[in-house]
């Protein structure tokens, strides 16, 4: 038993190496967390009743899966807003046709709210983390800011006319 969990754990490893996929907690655990809520809800609560909390479950779980697609597979934004809000819009137009289940304009906008919120959420921590790290680098803290020369000097203006600086192989007169 353990002599087959080794090898399913390196062919894992080699898997992973092979095609360069990043299983950090960092991308792992958003998906994680969508794995775990839908599970339990699915577990809770019975599909196709409404039921008071019926619109908040679609805004998180569709912002969860927003959350997750952004971090697992690591493409743009834009990219994962997308699948999520084609993803929801495809949930309903199933329950459409499917027996004892009905579709519902609430329950597409609130996936799009969902989607929204994390979309909102993501882009704000990303502005106010370049707007830290600019006031950063303006403060001189920057380890950066060490490797960047020091402007050169203006010309000096002499008599309102702008003159290149001397050459050093020039001999003044």
């Amino acid at each position: 038993m353990s002599g087959s969990l080794s090898r399913l754990v390196e062919a894992l490893r080699q898997t992973v190496e092979r095609h360069y996929l990043d299983l950090s907690f960092s991308r792992v655990a958003p998906l994680a967390l969508l794995l775990a809520y839908g599970i339990a809800v699915g577990l809770v609560f019975n599909t196709g009743i409404d039921h008071p909390w019926d619109k908040l479950q679609h805004l998180v779980f569709f912002g969860l899966l927003t959350l997750a697609v952004h971090a697992f597979f690591c493409c743009r934004l834009r990219i994962s807003a997308g699948v999520a809000s084609l993803a929801g819009i495809g949930g309903e137009a199933v329950q459409a046709l499917t027996p004892h289940h009905h579709a519902s304009l609430g329950d597409v906008a609130a996936n799009t709210i969902g989607v929204a919120l994390v979309v909102a959420a993501i882009v704000l921590i990303r502005s106010e983390t370049r707007a830290a790290l600019a006031e950063k680098a303006i403060e001189g803290d920057d380890f950066l800011s060490s490797a960047v020369p020091a402007p050169l000097p203006l010309p000096v203006s002499v008599s309102g006319r702008d003159q290149a600086p001397a050459s050093p192989d020039s001999s003044s007169a």
